[in-house]
């Protein structure tokens, strides 16, 4: 099998290690812009005794045109600037390569359109890497919320708390994709996650405002903290659902509240905890896995797509599936920027 990552940072590095933990005569190639020797570890911290490109004999080509040509991949792991995803997708998708794609899928709503049509067209598989489709407090919670177990969804919130200076140690915050405008950055798309849970579980809204935008004193020029006012219709009745999003905001918190009519459903990441308070009954009942490890959701996402490379089964994540998070998210970062109500 051989593999061609586009992009070798933090998430680039942590998928090449659990594509030799899965196929360990796996050859690797790259196309990178930066090119750091270094390795960095599941915590995000360097070491810069490691050199990568000889730890994993990975083959460097300049361009990704040239790559398709003289390594011929089987696969690909697109982990570059989100500005740069759907140019070096549409290659990959017209060489017939399965991707793997990092989230946001990209930056514009044009971008988004195009892909849908490229895959469609080709049948060539792109699979966007949200890592939480594979965290077993989030298929509790899905589950939870589509039997309705507390009767009909009255409003949501959910919220994304995270400290982006802490992500890179070995740049300056304004030196990475999350923090450049160019590169395709800013706390709502990076903290696309969230949109992807919310059309998971809801779909679409039917409008939503959204306000903030550079509000810390860090150098950036892209939003660092967006809250978002959306309005649902379920079961005939008009929902509102609120998303709160800040890359600079501590402590850190990520969850989702399901408020209901017989109670509500709760998630929080941190812990991996899900509970589910029945107020006409005064019960609670409680999942909880504090001691799962992170990397095991990026272990799953793998073997998941080369289940897919193999062609044994259709994506939980393919880009048709999921595309609907990624549209919440433009369309979040559109009302930002023209401060005008969007509808879908």
């Amino acid at each position: 099998m051989k593999a061609l990552f586009l992009g070798l940072g933090g998430v680039g590095q942590r998928h090449l290690r659990n594509l030799r933990h899965l196929v360990p005569d796996c050859a690797v190639a790259a196309v990178r812009s930066v090119g750091r020797a270094f390795e960095i570890g599941p915590d995000l911290k360097p070491d810069y005794t490691v050199d990568i490109t000889a730890k994993y004999a990975i083959s460097q080509f300049p361009d990704v045109a040239t790559a398709l040509r003289d390594f011929r991949p089987d696969l690909a792991v697109v982990a570059s600037p989100t500005a740069c995803h759907a140019a070096q997708t549409m290659d990959l998708i017209a060489a017939g390569v399965p991707t793997l794609l990092e989230k946001p899928v990209c930056v514009t709503r044009a971008e988004l359109d195009q892909l849908l049509a490229a895959t469609a067209a080709t049948a060539t598989p792109v699979v966007v890497a949200y890592m939480l489709r594979f965290n077993p407090s989030v298929a509790r919670l899905r589950q939870a919320v589509a039997d309705r177990v507390l009767g009909p969804v009255q409003a949501v919130e959910l919220t994304a708390n995270s400290f982006m200076p802490s992500w890179h140690p070995y740049e300056p915050v304004n030196g990475f994709y999350a923090g450049r405008k160019d590169l395709g950055g800013g706390a709502i798309l990076t903290e696309v996650h969230l949109c992807d849970l919310l059309d998971a579980m809801f779909g679409l809204p039917l409008r939503l405002w959204t306000v903030g935008g550079h509000l810390s004193s860090y150098p950036l020029d892209v939003e660092d903290g967006a809250t978002a006012l959306m309005e649902y219709r379920m079961e005939g009745r008009p929902v509102p659902v609120t998303l709160a999003i800040s890359f600079v905001q501590r402590p850190v918190k990520f969850g989702i509240v399901v408020k209901c009519e017989g109670g509500a459903i709760t998630w929080n990441l941190l812990d991996n905890s899900l509970s589910i308070d029945d107020c006409r009954s005064g019960t609670r009942d409680c999942f909880a896995a504090p001691s799962f490890e992170r990397n095991t959701m990026f272990i799953e996402e793998m073997s998941h797509f080369l289940a897919v490379v193999r062609g044994e089964i259709r994506a939980e994540t393919a880009l048709d599936k999921v595309a609907g998070g990624q549209r919440i998210a433009l369309a979040m970062a559109q009302s930002l920027q023209t401060r005008t109500l969007v509808e879908f």
